[in-house]
């Protein structure tokens, strides 16, 4: 019988892929898709601090608006040509938006930056400090959402490359969405990596660099 840690291992492994392509014959339960957002919403920030909105979308019309700002990926340089980041088109695909700070929660005092915003003395340093644990704080939760998804036996992909002002106009956002996520059943009659509507298509993959480990004992 496998471990606990042989099945973490397999989920770790699993959610490095982008999946590609994807069985939309097939619902992402409830209690599954309650405890994804969970891992996005409950997981650490610098000081508890909301720095982003989850949007979480099953609606495929809007999905495959999405999609469509999502030109980018390039497969010919003279002459140009792209092709979509099909990863968005999962059962379920989460986006991740920019907030601004929110000064009617409560205890919104956590942290100095915050403070400078508030009395008009932020320097560009603070403004670089909020900027850093922003875009830390949407790393670690899309690390949590990952993860979690795998755990669960779902594919994943992330996507940055795509047009901010098409999603904002899909979605209406008041502010920049900054992460892009598919989740949901592969297709298993395709290679991970074939485009979704293009199946003539699959996306390179890239080895995984090796990152250096140091060992103090």
């Amino acid at each position: 019988m496998e471990s606990i840690n042989d099945n973490i291992k397999k989920a770790i492994t699993l959610s490095q892929h982008t999946q590609r392509n994807w069985d939309l014959t097939r619902e992402i339960p409830q209690d599954d898709l309650d405890l994804i957002i969970s891992s996005a919403t409950q997981c650490p920030s610098k000081q508890n601090i909301a720095y982003y909105r989850i949007h979480a979308i099953t609606n495929r019309d809007i999905i495959e608006s999405i999609h469509n700002s999502t030109y980018g990926f390039t497969i010919n340089l003279d002459p140009y040509r792209s092709i979509t980041n099909s990863q968005v088109l999962a059962n379920l695909l989460i986006v991740f938006e920019e907030v601004d700070i929110d000064f009617t929660a409560r205890d919104w005092q956590r942290n100095d930056q915050i403070i400078a915003v508030a009395n008009g003395t932020a320097s560009q340093e603070d403004w670089e400090t909020l900027a850093r644990d922003k875009h830390m704080a949407v790393g670690i939760a899309a690390g949590y959402l990952n993860m979690t998804s795998a755990l669960l036996g779902y594919k994943t992909g992330y996507c940055a490359c795509f047009n901010f002002d098409g999603i904002k106009e899909t979605l209406n956002l008041e502010k920049d969405p900054i992460l892009l996520m598919g989740i949901g059943f592969g297709n298993d009659n395709l290679d991970r990596r074939a485009h979704h509507n293009h199946h003539h298509f699959i996306y390179p993959t890239k080895p995984k660099q090796e990152i250096k480990v140091s060992y103090w004992k």
